[in-house]
């Protein structure tokens, strides 16, 4: 049995004693036909407390799945569920890889092999001891194909991938992903989630902390207690099922990333993990701090060589293709040059041959020595000629792993181009990798924000206004309406997450009983104390008794709408992966439902409670209006700007439509800014991590963000 916390038995006391005790003591203070009332004010106190209790009990863990007392139930759910994950994230990053073409006609095979730098810890610390007295020889090399078995092959699974820019870590992170989940069968090990560690703050939070976090926002049924148990997200990462495969710990502000080590090495201690980061950055974390990972194996990745990067150049296009020709002869004789370099990067590698892929266009211009002095220059250009290219073709890229292909409203290059730079710019000064749409409004500066609530405020304010206009007349309601808007405008703050819904009745009815059985008990409690308080002062107006009566139409009223939208909230029972799109829909339908219920449901308590109390100075219609009004006020704002919650946050939804409505207006994002972003995405111009967008490459960001004297031109035709 769950204990109550000090502050819940504070308040049971201060609710059931303190407080009645006060009311009595206050008898010389009310009217004399009040005073026969007040011993109603410790029933009351006491059904309170008990809803008190009860609220408090019902916020603990659920009790655990019975399993017999041998632990097979809550074993084979746990089967279930890692199962599930892992075909999950299986599902994501196969498409993820599809949209990247990392198999048209087959990647890089980028060579890596044990890094000489000193940032690793001793090879009998990484292997596990010595042999015959004398310490191992610690021997790791190999190509993107053999990633795998070697990566299984170490003592404890803990390995970091080092090299620059654009080196292929990301992609070998998914080769090994894909690879481990492939044969997660053989080696029975834990599910691998590629999480990007942009979003991490070692300082204030614990790593599986922040890897429970990102599970239960990126699998969002992880969070449904029915199917997967109490605190599933937290129950795997704690429980030693999940593998982080941790990308871009160069990606983090270069202060925290000495602490994420330390992070890293303190609270994975024994347990398999894999980081990413660029060579020089991981190099200075541990040599400025001392900090390193006691127990990984560290290895680096290789420049590709000119006969793998020619092959790969090569590869899906025709026999007859002879543009490359003197690219390729220029190659073979100075392995040396600014162009040489370049490509032996493999992102450099991939933007040439999207950027030259056109029959069009001339890779020999990259030969021009005055034009590209240096490797810079080089990679520069092929970064500026990217997404021209990608756009130039109107329609998606072949390869795009699913859903309409092509089908979307065709964009120009030109404007692609601002629209993704704005973008990047955006975050850029936010100082992220991730685009979430339901965080745009903070491209606003924070004037700007002040303004968007003051809007959403405006139209919640005239929605009630004009109900309220019913009954106390239009150009009343409109003005109070507007200047209550004006007010709380200036107070709202933004919602931080997009919210969830389930509508599926089939299999959910049992839950939906319980969720009105105890929104109906809280309402019922809440209207015998409005009930009281409507007969006292429906008695202080010389008129009968009919508080108790309203309170308890008005409580059910309550309870109905509480216990529908605590239904509604609950996650869905099949485990997928959240995409932007999913996470909008379901917010705007939050919104939708959860307007039409609470405005309702306010309403109606009003309503009742004003039409039954005043019946004879106002009547039953215009008490019913009025209360109506008043719940369509405290619906609107509720949802649109989130002013008023009733057990569940607001939508963000709104917010959104206001960001995307202003800066489509100035030109620095399209009206149909999600169906922008899928394309970009089937494009390769961004990637999909989860919930979120990222741009194909953080160097693809820094050069979009970067201020240029004029807009970048594609590759000479």
């Amino acid at each position: 049995m769950r204990r109550f916390s000090r502050a819940t038995l504070g308040l049971v006391l201060v609710t059931a004693f303190l407080l009645p005790v006060a009311t009595n003591l206050a008898t010389g203070a009310v009217p004399e036909q009040v005073v026969p009332y007040l011993w109603l004010s410790w029933p009351v106190a006491l059904v309170l407390a008990l809803v008190a209790a009860f609220v408090e009990a019902r916020r603990g863990p659920p009790e655990a799945e019975p399993d017999g007392g041998d632990g097979t139930a809550g074993d084979a759910r746990e089967r279930r569920t890692l199962a599930q994950l892992a075909a999950t994230v299986r599902q994501q990053w196969e498409e993820e890889a599809g949209i990247r073409m990392l198999h048209r006609p087959r990647p890089l095979n980028v060579r890596w092999s044990a890094t000489p730098r000193p940032v690793s810890a001793r090879p009998g610390a990484v292997l596990g001891g010595t042999v015959g007295g004398r310490p191992l020889r610690l021997r790791l090399l190999g190509g993107l194909d053999e990633v795998v078995p070697r990566y299984l092959a170490l003592p404890r699974r803990q390995l970091v991938v080092l090299g620059g820019p654009g080196a292929g870590k990301t992609v070998l992170a998914m080769v090994l992903t894909l690879g481990l989940l492939e044969r997660r069968g053989e080696h029975g090990g834990p599910v691998p989630v590629l999480l990007s560690m942009s979003s991490w703050d070692p300082h204030g939070e614990h790593l599986f902390t922040w890897v429970a976090r990102r599970l239960a926002e990126d699998y969002p049924a992880l969070a449904n207690p029915d199917v997967f148990g109490p605190h599933a997200a937290t129950r795997l990462a704690t429980g030693g099922h999940i593998l982080p495969v941790l990308d871009g710990l160069d990606e983090m502000p270069a202060p925290l990333r000495p602490a994420a080590l330390a992070e890293i090495d303190r609270a994975a201690a024994g347990r398999p993990f894999v980081v990413t980061c660029r060579s020089t950055e991981y190099e200075t974390a541990v040599t400025s701090s001392g900090q390193l990972l006691a127990t990984a194996a560290v290895v680096e990745l290789a420049p590709v060589d000119v006969p793998e990067t020619i092959s790969f150049l090569t590869g899906g296009t025709v026999a007859e293709d002879a543009r490359w020709a003197p690219v390729f002869a220029r190659l073979r004789e100075q392995p040396g040059t600014p162009l040489a370099q370049a490509l032996s990067a493999p992102l450099m590698a991939a933007m040439a041959r999207t950027a030259y892929m056109s029959p069009a266009t001339d890779p020999a211009e990259l030969l021009d020595a005055a034009r590209f002095p240096e490797r810079d220059a080089v990679e520069e250009h092929l970064l500026d000629a990217f997404v021209p290219a990608v756009y130039a073709a109107r329609t998606a890229l072949p390869g795009t792993g699913g859903g309409r292909t092509g089908t979307d409203r065709c964009h120009s290059p030109e404007q692609a181009l601002r629209w993704l730079a704005f973008l990047a710019t955006h975050l850029h000064r936010q100082g992220t990798r991730d685009l979430a749409w339901w965080r745009l409004h903070r491209a606003f500066s924070p004037c700007g924000c002040r303004v968007a609530a003051l809007v959403l405020e405006l139209i919640s304010g005239l929605v009630g206004g004009l109900a309220a206009g019913l009954s106390v007349g239009l150009a009343a309601g409109l003005a109070a309406g507007t200047a209550a808007s004006v007010v709380a405008g200036l107070l709202v703050r933004p919602p931080v997450y997009p919210q969830q819904v389930n509508i599926r009745l089939r299999g959910r009815g049992r839950r939906l009983g319980r969720r009105l059985g105890s929104g109906l008990t809280v309402g019922l409690a809440t209207g015998v104390g409005a009930g009281v308080g409507a007969g006292l002062l429906a008695e202080l107006t010389g008129g009968r008794v009919v508080g108790l009566l309203a309170g308890l139409m008005a409580g059910i009223g309550l309870g109905v709408s509480f216990g529908v939208m605590e239904w509604l909230n609950t996650p869905a029972d099949a485990l997928s992966s959240a995409s932007p799109e999913s996470l909008l829909r379901n917010d705007r339908a939050v919104m939708a439902i959860r307007f039409l219920v609470e405005t309702l449901g306010s309403g109606l308590v009003a309503g009742v409670v004003v039409a039954l109390v005043f019946e004879r100075e106002l009547g039953v219609m215009t008490g019913l209006t009025v209360g109506l009004g008043t719940g369509l006020s405290i619906g609107a704002a509720g949802r649109l700007v989130g002013r008023f919650q009733t057990g569940l946050p607001a939508g963000t939804w709104s917010w959104f439509l206001v960001t995307r409505a202003w800066y489509a207006l100035r030109g620095d994002l399209p009206w149909r800014l999600m169906r922008f972003l899928r394309d970009a995405h089937r494009r390769g111009v961004l990637r999909r991590n989860g919930p979120v967008y990222q741009f194909r490459h953080a160097r693809l960001q820094d050069r979009l963000s970067s201020p240029v004297p004029s807009r970048p031109r594609g590759p000479r035709r």
